[in-house]
């Protein structure tokens, strides 16, 4: 059941938690307001996780670098606030909402990517990681149960992700899916499932670079592949900044990378035979009622560019976040 307005009010001013690490000055502060909850590194906004009944899903909006730089669209759009041609004006695609967890092809029909079917919040809860079960790692956790909502606005899927938030801008997401009442199937898309669509001056087609941890370079050489992490970083406001992707070595299947120039960028373990142009054989999921199915990425914002953010070295310790 969903939480009261009048329960979420009082909540408000209570749930303030601070985490600061054991290696450095960085403290994270963290405030919900209403149906949003921000987070703030020394200081200054990190991030923003947005969870209105008004919204067709939930998403973190706005993302910066250190510098309050912002790695994301600015623009966040309704259906009916799509406008011009996105590749040169970076305007359109009203479904690509900062970071968000979403898919085109569930059963017959369910369109959760494209907000053709709603996400809905359930509750959010606030805690601090326990310094004491992974003494390497500090920040703070969201807790959040969404249900994705069927045709006739019913449960059918329910959606846990816990968000680990670290003072160094990784925001690592633990994620499990379970089929409530009702089979639920994964069809093959490249259409999910944990997304970024990131700035327009960061963007390929402004000048920005992609590559993974084999090397591959750009859009044509990254798009549809396995690999441990990738990165997309450029130039904004005259400052190199950049997003990683990461996934996690122990989920079922190593997912594969939506990157594309225009800007979005996403990793999907959903689209054997999309993501290989038909070479591999499509690869369902289907969960039974009761099923569950755990998955893990990580988001990691930094300046400079990989080398420079050590881009390597961080994913290994997202791989630590447990």
């Amino acid at each position: 059941m969903k939480l009261s307005e009048s329960f979420r009010t009082a909540l408000a001013g209570l749930l303030i938690l601070t985490a600061t690490t054991a290696l450095s000055a960085a403290e994270i502060k963290v405030v919900q307001k209403g149906e949003k909850v921000v987070f703030s590194i020394d200081g200054e906004h990190f991030t923003t996780f947005n969870y209105a009944d008004s919204q067709a899903k939930p998403y973190f909006h706005p993302i910066y670098a250190p510098g309050k730089t912002l790695v994301v669209r600015e623009q966040v759009f309704n259906k009916d606030g799509e406008q011009g041609n996105d590749a040169k004006t970076g305007m359109g695609h009203f479904h690509h909402k900062g970071l968000w967890i979403a898919i085109d092809t569930v059963n017959e029909g369910l369109n959760y990517w494209h907000e053709g079917n709603r996400i809905e919040n359930v509750s959010v809860k606030l805690r601090k990681l326990d310094p004491n079960s992974n003494k390497r790692v500090h920040g703070s956790v969201l807790e959040v149960v969404n249900h994705w909502l069927d045709a006739d606005e019913k449960p059918l899927i329910k959606e846990t992700s816990v968000y680990t938030i670290t003072p160094d801008r990784i925001i690592a997401c633990d994620l499990t899916l379970s089929a409530i009442d009702k089979s639920v199937t994964f069809g093959d898309t490249k259409e999910g499932l944990f997304a970024i669509r990131v700035a327009h001056a960061l963007r390929g087609l402004s000048g920005g670079e992609i590559v993974n941890a084999d090397g591959a370079k750009g859009e044509k050489e990254a798009w549809g592949r396995t690999s441990p992490w990738v990165d997309y970083y450029g130039e904004v406001d005259g400052k190199t900044v950049g997003v990683s992707l990461f996934d996690d070595p122990k989920n079922f299947r190593p997912s594969r990378y939506h990157v594309r120039a225009y800007g979005l960028f996403a990793v999907n373990p959903f689209g054997e035979s999309k993501y290989t142009n038909g070479e591999n054989e499509a690869a369902p999921v289907t969960l039974e009622p009761g099923d569950s199915l755990n998955l893990r990425y990580g988001l990691y914002v930094h300046d400079g560019d990989t080398k420079a953010a050590d881009v390597a070295e961080t994913y290994q310790k997202f791989v630590n976040i447990r």
